[in-house]
């Protein structure tokens, strides 16, 4: 596909030289006589002073060549001052008078002699001298000649070229140089500096703002200036002119460069990331291939890397301006002025491809201000985007803080209504206020006296007004832990009721709840300390917790209110039985490996001994 692409530009190209020529060179004559060119005129350009040898240079020999009876040399009248080279060996002469007593100095300039392969100069003043144009670092086109003093000197210009392509031929004296030289520096300094202090204003644009679209216009600037130096002659080969492999390759690298800094400030101009990711995605595929293509430009001959990255170029341009289509169909803001931007950014990329790199046509005489008018119009219209986006940006923000405002404003009159509101219902408010507080003390009331109502239920017998089992299991733990840290003997009594179930079948269920409830009375009679606690554990089976009592105090405290019990009897509906019981004691002082569950068990065990050796009687269990 490249190489079909590549052959149709040849072909277009041989027929732009062809129309060229025929444009240009329409009364081409023979002449027997070649006018001399005087040093002094103020007239630089030498084409009307210079002829071309027709024939094809390699069938003749050199003193044929250098014969001016020859009437196959033809003078050049080109409009714009310009010659034109054409593929292969060219040959040229012109005369230089010097009317003057003295010897004088000139220099030859000959523009665009890097595209060529070879440049040899001739000089004849009856003998042939040969001399070779140098590729110097500071003046890669000039030669100084001298003309000695009322003689003329004949030259003879070679030119071998691989494709054709133009140049102008000057001859300046040394104060005409100097001025020249003067105004083309004023020219490039003010292109390529303007650009350079355009890109550093942006930086500092960009350290003020902080925005990273500025800062990618910047690189873009930058590379434009660097571009825009290269193609005015300040390139690698410029500061080392012995590394002929550093000619032309600085416009690939920047060309793609430039591409690559123009994608990345749409993407980040339009915000594609978050809102038109198909495209982002197709603008990312565009800017690897831009960096694959760096590395491997390397590898091109300079001819193909001009061809391929000016195409590329095109390709992006092209590409931004079907996106900014896109984009304005989209309702995308800034869209219809980047497509229009892009549009003028394409027509002055192929101003230059077609004009003066690509074909080198060469209708523009003066190249340094036309390059650098392109450069800076098309570094104005992105600034002039840049500037709108701005502006818009500003106008979002007022309209965000005139937002802003009437929500406040809003705010402020419902708070002016909330407080009038408020200050009309406040005493309403209070008044129901005290009546809501009186309600609810008097409900915390009622509620703190159903709780304690609900906390005996849940920790009293119903039936003997004693402690239950629940409160039981809370009691001993918690005694059980106090025991522990404190270091203090913890005594647990449990008592049984002898023979219960004779009495149960004998007298009835109601007489048993008796004899339950008459002996719960005596238990808690037999409690002398506040911290002294009693339990029904379960049917007629009770409990005692004993802190602070070891087991000689708690085999008393037994004993005592056993011997209470079989002295007394108990009457029930005018019938009387006697009751005894029988006690199981455990001790705990902090023996390992015992835990509540153990202290119980241990207790029940005394109670089993004790109801084993005949009953009425307390046991303890040894630790």
């Amino acid at each position: 596909m490249f190489m079909f692409f590549h052959q149709m530009l040849k072909i277009i190209q041989i027929l732009l030289v062809v129309i060229a020529i025929f444009l240009t060179v329409p009364f081409a004559q023979a002449k027997d006589e070649i006018p001399s060119y005087n040093i002094e005129q103020e007239e630089h350009l030498i084409v009307n002073y210079l002829y071309r040898l027709l024939d094809k240079p390699y069938q003749h020999s050199f003193e044929q060549k250098t014969d001016l009876t020859n009437n196959k040399w033809e003078a050049i009248n080109l409009n714009n001052g310009d010659i034109l080279i054409m593929p292969g060996e060219n040959w040229f002469v012109f005369k230089l008078l010097n009317k003057q007593d003295a010897s004088k100095q000139v220099y030859f300039d000959m523009a665009n002699q890097i595209r060529m392969d070879n440049v040899e100069l001739f000089i004849s003043d009856g003998d042939i001298n040969k001399k070779e144009m140098p590729l110097q670092r500071s003046n890669n086109r000039l030669v100084k000649i001298i003309i000695d003093p009322n003689s003329e000197a004949i030259f003879y210009l070679t030119i071998t070229s691989s494709t054709q392509l133009r140049s102008t031929l000057n001859i300046y004296s040394t104060e005409k140089y100097i001025e020249a030289n003067s105004i083309l520096q004023f020219q490039h300094g003010f292109s390529i500096g303007g650009l350079l202090c355009l890109s550093i204003a942006f930086i500092l644009l960009f350290f003020a703002t902080g925005n990273k679209t500025i800062l990618i216009l910047t690189g873009y600037f930058l590379t434009n200036a660097l571009m825009l130096s290269a193609m005015l002659g300040v390139n690698l080969y410029y500061f080392f002119p012995e590394k002929l492999r550093l000619i032309g390759i600085e416009l690939p690298l920047l060309s793609a460069i430039s591409a690559i800094f123009l994608l990345i400030f749409t993407s980040q101009l339009f915000s594609l990331k978050t809102k038109f990711f198909k495209i982002y995605k197709v603008n990312q595929f565009a800017f690897w291939w831009l960096l694959l293509y760096i590395p491997l430009s390397s590898q091109l001959s300079i001819i193909n890397n001009v061809s391929i990255s000016m195409l590329i170029y095109v390709f992006v341009v092209l590409s931004l301006i079907i996106i900014g289509l896109y984009l304005y169909k989209n309702s995308a803001r800034l869209a219809l002025l980047f497509t229009f931007v892009m549009t003028i950014q394409l027509i002055l990329v192929l101003i230059v491809i077609v004009s003066v790199n690509w074909f080198d046509i060469g209708f523009i005489a003066n190249r340094s201000p036309f390059y650098g008018v392109l450069f800076w119009l098309n570094c104005l219209l992105l600034t002039f985007l840049l500037s709108r986006q701005y502006r818009y940006q500003l106008l979002d923000k007022q309209e965000a803080q005139r937002q802003a405002l009437i929500s406040v404003e809003n705010n402020e009159r419902a708070q002016e209504e909330l407080l009038k509101l408020q200050s009309q219902s406040q005493e309403e408010l209070e008044n129901r206020v005290q009546e809501r507080t009186l309600e609810l003390n008097i409900a915390l009331q009622e509620l703190e006296e159903v709780n304690q109502v609900l906390e005996e239920k849940n920790t009293q017998d119903e039936l003997t007004g004693l402690f239950n089992r629940r409160c039981y299991d809370q009691k001993i733990l918690a005694e059980y832990r106090r025991s522990k840290r404190n270091l203090t003997p913890l005594s647990l009594v449990i008592i049984d009721i002898d023979h219960f179930k004779d009495v149960n079948d004998t007298h009835g269920h109601l007489a048993g709840d008796h004899c339950i409830v008459w002996l719960s009375n005596h238990i808690k009679k037999s409690l002398k300390r506040s911290s002294d606690m009693a339990f029904r554990y379960g049917g007629e089976e009770f409990c005692l917790i004993l802190p602070d009592t070891d087991a000689k105090g708690a085999m008393t405290l037994a004993e005592e209110l056993r011997n209470r019990i079989a002295k007394q009897v108990c009457t029930y509906k005018e019938v009387s039985f006697p009751l005894t019981i029988s006690n199981g004691i455990f001790t705990y002082v902090q023996q390992d490996n015992v835990l509540p569950e153990q202290i119980f068990s241990s207790a029940d065990k005394a109670l089993y001994q004790a109801k084993h050796d005949g009953r009425n009687q307390t046991k303890a269990c040894p630790d």
